[in-house]
């Protein structure tokens, strides 16, 4: 899959979480990996769907860890949510900075309102890795679901099937106490400028 991808022109990335699947992601044929940390928003892109332990990694020895095993190019990812984070990254060893939870109060996000409005309500005051949503582990704010569903079993796609009606339901309610609110461990630094201007504020060196 990966060469058909190649030899049609595409350059492919994927997204890793540890020195091992760095490793793997090289042997087939990668032409560059996705760095993704521990403080990542939404679902962690984690080759297997277990609670192993030793696997996770910060952002920033995840870089260095990676390196280590293999010389394709690297794209951090993980909790950046402004300039330092992104020179971090950089001076760790990383060639590009990938955002994700930066952009999502701006007015181009097609996030729910009330998804960017809980990001900056202190009623949400942390982020936790759940499998309550999916059955896949992924961050997001602490709500009245994920506290009711800490035992939420490694199923996926069953759990993430099971939920699907309920979340749309909040999402039609307005229920931030039942809507999948991903969010990273910089949340509280997600702005409403515009993404342009996001754009320009990490980029400042």
């Amino acid at each position: 899959m990966i060469s058909a991808l190649q030899d049609a022109g595409s350059l492919v990335m994927i997204t890793v979480t540890s020195p091992g699947e760095a490793v793997l992601a090289t042997a087939g044929g990668a032409d560059a990996l996705c760095v993704q940390g521990y403080e990542a928003g939404a679902h962690r892109g984690t080759f297997v769907n277990d609670d192993v332990p030793g696997r996770d990694y910060g952002l920033l020895s995840l870089i260095g860890e990676v390196a280590r095993v293999t010389g394709l190019p690297q794209v951090a990812a993980g909790g950046i949510m402004g300039p330092r984070q992104v020179r971090a990254a950089i001076a760790a060893g990383a060639m590009a900075a990938q955002c994700g939870t930066a952009f999502l109060r701006c007015p181009e996000s097609g996030a729910h309102p009330r998804y960017k409005a809980a990001l900056a309500d202190p009623r949400y005051a942390a982020t936790t890795l759940t499998r309550a949503f999916s059955g896949r582990p992924a961050r997001g704010l602490v709500n009245q679901f994920i506290r009711d569903h800490q035992d939420a079993p490694a199923a996926y796609p069953e759990i993430n099937n099971a939920t699907r009606p309920l979340r749309a339901a909040a999402a039609a309610d307005g229920d931030t106490e039942r809507m999948s609110l991903w969010a990273g461990q910089g949340y509280r630094s997600a702005t409403e400028q515009p993404a342009a201007e996001i754009i320009e504020r990490l980029s400042t060196s």
